[in-house]
C-alpha cells in the first residue's frame, strides 16, 4: 500500500511539473521575424534588409541593414502609403541609419505594422531629405 501511494505520488508531482512548464511555456514571449528587401531609388546605390521582430508586448523591432554606397548618415521613417505613393509625413522616426546599421524598437505590434499600406523609406541625409535612398513597402 505505502509502495502504490508513493508511485501515485510521484506521478502526481511528475504531472504537475508538465503542466508548470508547458504554462510557462505557452505565457512566455514568441518573437517571430520577417526579413524585408530595400529597393534602392534614385541611384543611391543603398541596398539591403530590413528585419522587424515581434518583441511580443506590442511593440516591433526594427534593423536595418545596408550598403550605404557613401551615404554614412541617413534619416529613416515608416510612412502611410507605398514606396510608390508614400505620404510624406512620417507616421513612426526610425533611429538614423549610421554607416548602414539602425536598430529601433518602435511602439506598434508587427502585425498592426504588416496590416496597412506602410512603407519604409530611408532618406540621403538630413541636408537632403527631398532624395530618397531606398524604400521597402511592409506588407
Amino acid at each position: 500500500m505505502i509502495r502504490r501511494s508513493r508511485r501515485l505520488l510521484g506521478i502526481t508531482a511528475l504531472g504537475g511539473l508538465l503542466v508548470a512548464l508547458l504554462l510557462l511555456a505557452a505565457c512566455s514571449p514568441q518573437e517571430s521575424s520577417r526579413t524585408f528587401q530595400l529597393e534602392e531609388l534614385n541611384n543611391s546605390g543603398v541596398t539591403g534588409t530590413a528585419v522587424l521582430t515581434d518583441l511580443g508586448d506590442g511593440s516591433t523591432r526594427m534593423v536595418v541593414d545596408v550598403e550605404p554606397a557613401g551615404h554614412p548618415d541617413m534619416p529613416a521613417h515608416v510612412h502611410h502609403g507605398t514606396c510608390a505613393e508614400l505620404v510624406p509625413q512620417p507616421l513612426h522616426w526610425l533611429n538614423n541609419v549610421i554607416d548602414g546599421k539602425s536598430e529601433t524598437v518602435l511602439p506598434i505590434s508587427m502585425a498592426d505594422l504588416l496590416a496597412g499600406d506602410l512603407a519604409l523609406n530611408l532618406h540621403v541625409s538630413a541636408a537632403d531629405m527631398g532624395t530618397y535612398s531606398a524604400c521597402v513597402d511592409l506588407n
